[in-house]
């Protein structure tokens, strides 16, 4: 990965950005523990999301390549439900 991209700076400003809708796949950890983080204040930007899912995929960190199939599913309807 370019260097830039580790260390670079975004500043987010538009608003509306908490209307679109976010899918969190949990796959090394469970969606319980994912809403702990965000409501403890580990991820404040997921905090304010208006469109908020949580789904677990029991793959390991790499469900692309564990869990391909699945996870085609998951995603496919997260968009279908947007």
């Amino acid at each position: 990965m370019p260097e830039a991209v580790a260390r670079g700076v975004v500043r987010l400003t538009d608003e509306r950005r908490y209307d679109v809708p976010v899918l969190v796949v949990c796959p090394e950890f469970t969606p319980e523990q994912a809403r702990g983080w965000i409501d403890g204040g580990d991820a404040p930007e997921l905090a304010k999301a208006k469109h908020l899912d949580l789904v677990d995929i029991d793959s390991g960190h790499w469900p692309m390549l564990t869990r391909p199939d699945e996870l085609a599913r998951l995603l496919a309807t997260a968009a279908a439900n947007a």
